[in-house]
Order: C-alpha cells, then sequence, then structure tokens
C-alpha cells in the first residue's frame, strides 16, 4: 500500500500549517476492518524524514527581493586595475571572483549550485595556469643562452630555459620541468613508483616547487624509449627538447674535469672541493664547515651551473633543501641502477653513484 503525505480526505486539522522544524513527528495508521469509524491503531512510527519541500514553500516567504536588497551586504574585495587577475576566455572565473564567491559563502552562508560547481570547474584549470603565470609574474631574471645559440632554449610547454657554456659543452642552467615530450606526449603525475611507467613528480610534492626546481622524473621518463648510453655525446634525446639530449656519465665526468682543471673554480686551492662553484647560491641548507655547499652561499656558482637542492622521490619525498641528484643515460654497474650526479649541503666534493631506476630525481639537458 502506498500513502501520500498531505493528500487524502482531511478528517481534522490543516496539513499545511505543521511546523516541521518543531518536531519529531509520528505518522499513526488506524484501520477499521469493517469499513466504519471504529479505528484501531496498527502503526505509530517517527517520521524520520520530513517533507521539507513542504518546509520550503512557507520559509520561501521570508524573504522574495534579490541578493543587493538585503543590507548589511558583506563588502566584497575589488582587485586593482593594474593587477592581473588572471582572467581567461575558457569561461573559468578570475582569481577575483573566486575570491568574492568564498567572502560570500563566509558571510551570507550561501551560493547557488551553480556558483560552487563553477568554483569547482576552475579549480583544475587555475592550478595549471597559475603555474604558468609565475614566471611571467615573478621571474625577471633574462634569459642567458649559449655562444651561437640564434633562439632561447623552449619546451613543448612553453617554458623557456637559461643555457650556460662551460668549457666545451652548453648545458641548461635550469632543471628540466616539461609535462610533455618533444613530440607533446603526456607525461602522467605520479603517486607511485614504477620503472615501466614515465612519471613525473612535483619537488617536496609542492607545485610551486616546480617553476624552480623543475620536475623529478623517474629513469623510464627521461630515456623513454631510449638505451643505456655512456657515449660523448650520449645520443638518447629522451626527455630532452628537440636539438638536446641526456647527458651520459662520460659527458658529466667531463664537465667535472673541466671545473676541476679551472683554478677559479676551486675552493680553498683544493681541485676535488668544486662543489660550491656548481651550486646555487641560494636555497641550501645552512653548513658551517667551508667549501662545503652550505656555507657561505653567496660565494657559491662560480661557474653558472646553478644546482638547485630539488630533492627526490622514492616511494616518499626527501631531501629538498638539502640535495640534488641528477640523472645521466648510463647504466651503472648493478642491474637496475643508472648513474647519477649529485651535490648536498654539507660536502664539498662532486658525487657520483648510481641508484634504483624508480627514483625520481632532476634532470639537466645538453646540447647536441
Amino acid at each position: 500500500m502506498t500513502l501520500t503525505i498531505g493528500g487524502g480526505y482531511v478528517l481534522h486539522g490543516d496539513f499545511s500549517l505543521i511546523e516541521w522544524p518543531n518536531g519529531p513527528f509520528f505518522l499513526e495508521v488506524a484501520v477499521d476492518p469493517n469499513g466504519g469509524n471504529n479505528y484501531s491503531i496498527v502503526s505509530s512510527q517517527q517520521l524520520l524524514s520530513v517533507p521539507y519541500a513542504l518546509y520550503a514553500q512557507s520559509a520561501g516567504n521570508g524573504f522574495s527581493g534579490s541578493y543587493n536588497d538585503l543590507t548589511d551586504l558583506p563588502e566584497i574585495p575589488v582587485v586593482p586595475a593594474n593587477v592581473s587577475a588572471f582572467t581567461n576566455d575558457a569561461g573559468y572565473v578570475t582569481w577575483a571572483e573566486m575570491q568574492q564567491l568564498l567572502d560570500s559563502l563566509n558571510n551570507i552562508g550561501y551560493a547557488t549550485l551553480a556558483e560552487v560547481q563553477q568554483l569547482f570547474d576552475s579549480l583544475d584549470h587555475r592550478i595549471d595556469s597559475v603555474e604558468n603565470h609565475i614566471h611571467e609574474l615573478h621571474d625577471t631574471t633574462p634569459v642567458v643562452s649559449c655562444p651561437g645559440m640564434t633562439s632561447p632554449l623552449t619546451d613543448y610547454d612553453g617554458n623557456v630555459y637559461s643555457t650556460v657554456q662551460i668549457g666545451n659543452q652548453c648545458w641548461m642552467k635550469e632543471n628540466l620541468r616539461t609535462s610533455h615530450y618533444a613530440d607533446g606526449t603526456a607525461i602522467s603525475q605520479g603517486v607511485t613508483t614504477s620503472t615501466t611507467i614515465p612519471y613525473r613528480y612535483k619537488p617536496d610534492n609542492n607545485s610551486m616547487n616546480v617553476e624552480t626546481h623543475g620536475y623529478l622524473y623517474n629513469w623510464k621518463a627521461v630515456m623513454r624509449t631510449g638505451v643505456s648510453s655512456n657515449a660523448n655525446p650520449s645520443g638518447v634525446q629522451g626527455i630532452c627538447p628537440t636539438g638536446w639530449h641526456v647527458p651520459s656519465n662520460a659527458e658529466w665526468t667531463q664537465l667535472i674535469d673541466y671545473v676541476s682543471s679551472q683554478s677559479e673554480y676551486f675552493c680553498g686551492g683544493d681541485s676535488t672541493k668544486i662543489a660550491k662553484a656548481l651550486a646555487d647560491n641560494s636555497g641550501w641548507v645552512q653548513n658551517i664547515y667551508d667549501c662545503s655547499v652550505g656555507s657561505n652561499q653567496s660565494s657559491n656558482n662560480a661557474t653558472g651551473f646553478s644546482v638547485r637542492p630539488s630533492g627526490y622521490y622514492i616511494g616518499s619525498y626527501s631531501g629538498f633543501g638539502s640535495v640534488s641528484f641528477i640523472w645521466s643515460s648510463t647504466d651503472y654497474e648493478e642491474e637496475g641502477e643508472a648513474w647519477y650526479f649529485s651535490l648536498f649541503y654539507g660536502t664539498t666534493i662532486v658525487g657520483r653513484n648510481g641508484n634504483n631506476k624508480f627514483s625520481a630525481f632532476s634532470v639537466r639537458c645538453l646540447r647536441d
């Protein structure tokens, strides 16, 4: 049997006058098997879901004007005309509009479903947009190119990189931060490790670090379909832009040997203490030992190579601010490992070793 609440023949009372917020209320069922008026109660059950549509019908009489008819409206901030609000033509709300909506929610307690949906629809787009705009708005450092380059180094995503000539090699001066291969194939953002699926990761799991530190990549992402190479040049384009390649261990050796041969890059007159000359001059954990990367950081980076302490990912994030690991294209002696270049905040020398290929490290590319 189906009962329609509020329908049927009303014996007494007015259903529309029930004050639903003042419950609880019960549904009582009484019948007379003989069809008369001698009712017997057969059921009494609390109404756990009240007819809120009927309540809303009367509650709707509380205010029937527009939002602008209200008094004591919240003061919504206005973005100055000379400040970018990241306005776009893709149908998403701007930062200012999102702030207005959040202010409205905090101050008047409601927003329309369309407004809330618009806010959430915009968030993913906004995150990517912020990363794309940070460089434009905040990085005023001019792009530096190696001698002989006719145009700046640019990846598929439109990121522009400074480069630096060290000896006979032209290196990227920054860590790679592309989310695509040169042919436009996307590189997925990883949430776990893998040796067979190419992944990229945000340094210290923070998207705001990508602009300065680039992404971390597992070795599969770095090499793509390339095979191990210790040639000079490696011949492995892998993840690098067209005209550039992943450096082999032999090419890392060439860089280190050159810097070790130039006395202006020594620390304390020692040709092995060249880590400071390759490290960026800020962002490292402080260290008290002379000639270590973390000591007197303003004297770092004599070569202009600008190694940054981007940390690493091996199933969890670690080392941000204290270490930089950068991949090579060369297999290590141990199976499943590859060579990498490293700097630590507390050391004076350049490190090179092997690590598991599921690890995610930084990438620097070399010009062909």
